[in-house]
């Protein structure tokens, strides 16, 4: 094992403690979003489920078309400007990403609400398109004002109040409103109703958190300006907008089969599909986690241009993200048919080849996961034009591919779509960050965090499943029985893999001051409050 330097070292320890809080709400949220899928495909027609998800997935598109990308670009300006007193210049910040994104959410659900007929009849949304569509529009706004509250909170390194108010109260809200709408015998309107209602509830969360958090960071703070208020939301937009466009595309590539599906086959084969690929949502909550902070952690390393802690915290996460998710997509990979018995009777791995769908996506994301958070540090060192580029690319391919295949193969077609789609946009960010900053998460510690989850679950469940057929009950005994070995493991490789780290950042710490805002501080520190 490479002895880690003292800059290392802090970096992880930050990384550590603000993914393991990240981590717990993942988790939750995680619980909450596969919950509500099985509500919905228990409680509904598969039609009827089929024309939600479809309905949702165009949501979640317009959210990120209307967020312009200011996540990223949060992330890299507003540590930066504090960390050279420029709070007045902050604020400038926060303002020129707010208007806009919030004029262009209300907007673009005024368009939609007034277009609902025509967009609900070629999205083969049922007769009650129109208002279905115009339920969700009104949350719109109320959606974007919450990513944008939770994306400035997250730029200061702060986890909490995403993982309060996403992660827990939104994600929690609903599936607990499907839930009680299947009981009482409600329907898809009112399930659709109660599932937007979740988003003004954040909203409004987010916006007091985040109010309360400035107030008390910026108390007393200097207000040094040292750039116009034109150039500074210039030079914000001249970095953001490229990552607008290439989050449309990413979301555009996670939920375009959804929609792409229902149109050219039904809503019930959308409904299939949806719960077909839910396991790879939950993994991708679990990497996030660890993506979102390292944001503003590879933005402190870039300042300082300290390569060498660079490769180091990249190897790292990189290892910690694959020994974290690998083991979801192995246990589902070798034993689909266990996996979807959860949704129900009419989800059953002999449904139009969703079998297949399973085993495609698993192996998809095991290389995405093993390639590392290549697009984060793209975007942390101000390639966000090579990121949109990645991205947009892979939407032209998952969309071109879905319409050549699809109504060859199905479902199937949808998925093989979606799988190259991604590692297209995993290989050019792998590609880019290997040659431009010399950087690559391939080495032994990493091979090592592979070997783990393949030995101790992939390859015990497989052959478990393939010997004796299991159901639902034996998938998740042999995987628990798995998971016994796999956390033998984790303790024997702790020290290589620096779980070390992780299992101390399970052990609070008490909020502490520090001195005013200077080249490598921020006013106050504390579990959830990462310095750079």
């Amino acid at each position: 094992m490479t002895e880690r330097t003292a800059s290392t070292a802090g970096h992880l320890d930050r990384v550590a403690r603000g993914g393991a809080l990240g981590l717990s709400g993942a988790v939750v949220s995680a619980i909450g979003g596969f919950g509500l899928a099985v509500v919905v495909t228990r409680g509904f027609d598969p039609d009827v489920a089929g024309v939600f998800f479809a309905s949702v997935s165009v949501f979640a598109v317009l959210v990120a078309a209307c967020s312009l990308g200011i996540e990223t670009g949060l992330a890299r300006f507003l540590l930066r400007l504090e960390a050279q007193d420029r709070v007045a210049d902050s604020r400038r910040v926060l303002r020129v990403a707010a208007v806009p994104t919030l004029v262009t959410a209300c907007l673009v659900a005024a368009f939609v609400a007034a277009d609902a007929d025509a967009l609900g009849r070629s999205l083969h949304l049922g007769p009650d398109a129109a208002l279905l569509l115009r339920l969700l529009m009104l949350a719109l706004p109320f959606a974007v004002a919450a990513d944008l509250c939770l994306s400035a909170t997250r730029a200061f390194g702060r986890m909490r109040t995403t993982v309060v108010v996403d992660r827990l109260l939104r994600s929690g809200l609903q599936p607990l409103a499907a839930l009680l709408v299947v009981a009482g015998g409600g329907g898809l309107l009112v399930l659709a109703a109660s599932w937007a209602m979740a988003y003004v509830v954040s909203a409004v969360v987010a916006g007091i958190a985040l109010s309360r958090f400035l107030r008390d960071r910026w108390a007393g703070a200097p207000s040094v300006v040292s750039a116009p208020g034109g150039r500074v939301g210039r030079d914000f937009w001249a970095f953001t907008w490229p990552r607008g466009v290439a989050r449309l595309a990413q979301v555009g590539i996670q939920k375009a089969d959804i929609v792409i599906v229902a149109v050219m086959l039904s809503p019930g084969h959308a409904a299939l599909y949806t719960a077909a690929t839910r396991f790879v949502a939950v993994g991708q909550l679990v990497t996030q986690s660890l993506q979102q902070v390292l944001q503003p952690r590879f933005t402190a390393i870039l300042v300082h241009d300290d390569a060498r802690t660079l490769r180091e915290v990249y190897g790292v996460a990189t290892s910690w993200a694959m020994l974290l998710a690998w083991p979801l997509y192995l246990a589902v990979g070798s034993s689909p048919a266990a996996y979807l018995s959860i949704f129900g009777e009419h989800y059953g791995p002999g449904a139009s080849g969703v079998g297949v769908v399973v085993v495609v996506m698993a192996g998809a994301m095991l290389l995405a996961v093993a390639s590392g958070p290549v697009d984060t540090l793209l975007l942390m060192a101000g390639r966000s034009g090579l990121s949109m580029l990645n991205a947009v690319t892979a939407l032209v391919v998952d969309v071109v591919l879905c319409l050549l295949l699809i109504p060859v193969m199905g479902i199937s077609g949808a998925a093989v779509a979606w799988a190259v789609a991604v590692t297209t946009r995993c290989g050019l960010a792998f590609v880019q960050v290997h040659h431009q900053l010399h950087i690559s998460p391939v080495g032994r510690d990493q091979a090592v965090a592979a070997l783990l989850p393949v030995a101790c679950v992939g390859i015990p469940v497989g052959v478990f499943s393939a010997w004796t057929g299991a159901g639902l009950l034996g998938w998740l005994a042999v995987g628990l029985v798995s998971a016994a070995a796999y956390a033998r493991s984790l303790w024997v490789f702790r020290e290589r893999l620096h779980l070390d780290l992780l299992a101390a950042s399970l052990v609070p710490r008490r909020p502490r001051r520090v001195n005013a805002p200077k080249e490598s501080d921020t006013a106050w520190t504390s579990d959830d409050e990462l310095v750079p």
